[in-house]
């Protein structure tokens, strides 16, 4: 592959934005190699959604990867392009996408720490310089077998995954967030570390990944809990960010008394500590066609007297949870427990959608549920404490998501799946993330493997009117990115505009959905315009390649 930003234009229309102005801190372009008619390239009519002025579904996935690509290259710095290979595939049940480097670098010129793997797109920004010329840095793929929402506005309809959180959280992976380290067998890349796992610490071994034997990593990577990243900006950030913890608690019987790990579900109202604390009862229901177990609560439940006003335990098979969770609401239950089925932890959340369900669920696992189903009755409640972190250990470092069995491709590169609020790059996608504006402590935790964070403020600007300085930071801490939002906006009006009215009108649109949202003020709006009002009067339009 020739690595020409007017090749990669040429070959991935309206995705890769390299030269458009000098607003970006660092040029990510994604180059699709989908064949005609496929992925990227689906000819599919589609009407424009949420910011996003594609008429195509192929034009509309091509305008959601050029709007991650500036929103990513707006918060970072390099003086080196980073190629991204882009495509659709049908990849295996329940995977959303991936992505990663092509190439890792060890002990190129300045690299931070000898004798230790980079992702090649890293090493590239340390260094300088393209250390493996001529090939994609990092390589993405995306899903065929999912329902995705192409607006760029955060508003996803209900059923429905938002591509650009999907999108933003494969390419930090392929940025640098994952190790090189199989969990499994605790083996580093051709027995070398990385520096992803220069960060990684088991706080019950107390050793660093880079100081354990295999052996000892394998077991670190199955310590659900207990392995935190500890570089001090992502430690930062998490204080800024991530909510006082929430612990789940068994009150009474004092024989199981103590914290248990718990997965939250997609439908229903938050979990606070006055809407789910109680008394616990077994359901009944009938052994039936819909659900052949009496506590599966697959039909309306039999003891609805002794379930009402109380927190319904029940065990998961056979039925989706929301049905679950619906039978015992009309039971008059104020709250669910769902005992997994299957070995494993952390329990999963759990998912499913009914806008009709009023009250709070959790998931724990099979073992917590047997050990509940043998000691009641007995209560339970959501405890905060105010002097640590949700997703963070006591000393305030991220946790990471450690399950017990590994699940390949997911341990260790991800934030622990108890973070609040939801995290863009926890193991799964979450309804409220907003990628769009904000990128919680990821950017920090870049910045703390070797990424240099872009400082300054947004640029607007085109081919050919010079960046305007909006006075509006591109990341500030906390990983809020209006600026970079903006920046983005830029790219994607100028790439779509036929007009210079047309162009305005995007941007001025764009305004609005972040004032309504909080993203910038009514004063940081004003200021937007003003930048963009001179790109208005002085560009052509459409833009030429």
């Amino acid at each position: 592959m020739n690595k020409s930003p007017r090749l990669a234009l040429a070959t991935a229309v309206l995705v890769a934005l390299a030269g458009l102005s000098q607003a970006q801190a660092a040029d990510i372009i994604p180059v699709i190699t989908d064949p005609a008619g496929v992925g990227y390239n689906d000819t599919t009519p589609a009407t424009p959604v949420g910011g996003n002025p594609g008429t195509t579904k192929g034009e509309q996935r091509r305008y959601v990867a050029a709007y991650a690509a500036a929103l990513w290259g707006s918060v970072l710095q390099s003086d080196v392009p980073v190629f991204v290979q882009a495509r659709f595939l049908s990849l295996a049940p329940g995977v959303l996408g991936s992505a990663g480097a092509t190439f890792v670098n060890r002990d190129f010129a300045n690299a931070p720490v000898a004798g230790t793997w980079y992702h090649t797109a890293l090493a590239d920004s340390i260094a300088g310089t393209d250390l493996v010329p001529g090939q994609f840095d990092i390589q993405s793929q995306f899903s065929t077998n999912f329902t995705f929402y192409y607006g760029l506005d955060g508003n996803t309809p209900a059923g429905e995954v938002n591509f650009l959180d999907v999108v933003m959280h494969e390419y930090a992976h392929g940025l640098g967030f994952s190790n090189f380290e199989n969990e499994a067998s605790g083996a580093f890349l051709s027995g070398i570390q990385d520096i992803y796992s220069v960060f990684t610490y088991d706080n019950t071994a107390q050793k660093y990944w880079t100081a354990m034997t295999q052996a000892e990593r394998a077991t670190s990577g199955v310590n659900f809990g207990n392995v935190v990243f500890t570089g001090p900006r992502a430690t930062a950030g998490a204080a800024l960010l991530l909510d006082d913890r929430q612990d789940f608690r068994v009150l009474t019987p004092a024989a199981i008394a103590g914290n248990y790990a718990y997965g939250t579900a997609s439908f229903g109202p938050a979990l606070t500590t006055s809407n789910f604390n109680g008394e616990v009862v077994l359901s009944q229901d009938a052994a039936d066609a819909a659900g052949p177990s009496t506590t599966d609560g697959c039909s309306p439940l039999s003891n609805g007297a002794q379930v009402a006003g109380k927190i319904a335990l029940i065990d998961r098979g056979t039925c989706g949870f929301t049905i679950k969770v619906k039978n015992a609401q009309n039971a008059g239950a104020i709250g669910v427990i769902i005992a997994d089925n299957a070995p494993g932890n952390p329990p999963a959340g759990l998912g499913g959608a009914d806008p009709t369900i009023t009250i709070p669920s959790i998931r724990v696992t099979q073992a917590a549920g047997a050990s509940f189903k043998a000691n009641l009755p007995m209560t339970v409640g959501f405890v905060i404490d105010p002097t640590k972190l949700q997703g963070a250990d006591d000393l305030g470092r991220p946790r990471l998501f450690m399950p017990n069995p590994v699940q390949s491709g997911s341990s260790g590169s991800h934030y622990d799946s108890i973070a609040a609020p939801n995290l863009l790059m926890e193991p799964a996608i979450n309804g409220s993330l907003r990628g769009y504006y904000n990128l919680d402590i990821t950017p920090h935790l870049l910045a703390d493997i070797g990424w240099k964070l872009n400082a300054g403020n947004a640029q607007i600007g085109s081919p050919s009117v010079p960046d305007c300085d909006t006075g509006i930071k591109v990341v500030n801490d906390g990983g809020l990115i209006g600026g970079a939002t903006i920046q983005a906006s830029n790219e994607v009006c100028l790439l779509s505009a036929q007009t210079r009215n047309q162009y305005y009108n995007c941007m001025d649109a764009n305004r609005d959905r972040m004032v309504a949202s909080g993203v910038l003020t009514a004063t940081q709006g004003n200021k937007m315009m003003m930048c963009a009002k001179r790109v208005q009067s002085h560009q052509v339009f459409p833009l030429a390649f």
